[in-house]
């Protein structure tokens, strides 16, 4: 922006008789290329979650920071309640999802939902309170931002 009001404000100036007005005001200025948006290398969500899941490279890569990690407190009275903490990643225990090919091949069942909020990721043990929720959000790339550990 001030390329352009410099550049106008040189076209205002008055030029001797002759003279040849500076390249800057023969073409319109240019300004300086925004921040370019991060190029997110999968669009869709099922081929990132399916990198994401294996790579733990990509999940420190496309892991909110700090993430926010709720899990059950089984001794809260009167009864076991959830807990909620925002954990720097330098905190995170990495993987932070297992390998999803992995757990569906161990038995476990994984649902993918779309929210409000982006993609919701179910990972549970059928017959047991085994469950883990994963909420991812478009930051304009898809990023893990909360876990859910429901297993007490």
């Amino acid at each position: 922006m001030s390329l352009a009001l410099a550049a106008a404000l040189v076209a205002c100036k008055a030029q001797p008789a002759g003279s040849t007005v500076a390249a800057a005001t023969a073409a319109p200025a240019q300004a300086a290329p925004a921040a370019a948006a991060p190029r997110c290398q999968d669009a869709d969500f099922h081929a990132f979650l399916k990198r994401f899941s294996a790579d733990i490279a990509v999940q420190e890569k496309a892991t909110a920071n700090p993430l926010t990690m709720i899990h059950i407190d089984p001794d809260a009275q009167p009864e076991p309640a959830p807990v909620t903490r925002n954990v720097p990643l330098a905190e995170v225990e990495w993987p932070v999802i297992p390998n999803l090919e992995a757990a569906r091949k161990g038995g476990r069942e994984v649902v993918v939902t779309q929210n409000a909020e982006g993609r919701q990721v179910l990972v549970r043990t059928p017959d047991t309170g085994d469950q883990q929720v994963y909420q991812f959000a478009e930051k304009p790339c898809w990023t893990l931002v909360k876990v859910d550990d429901q297993a007490l």
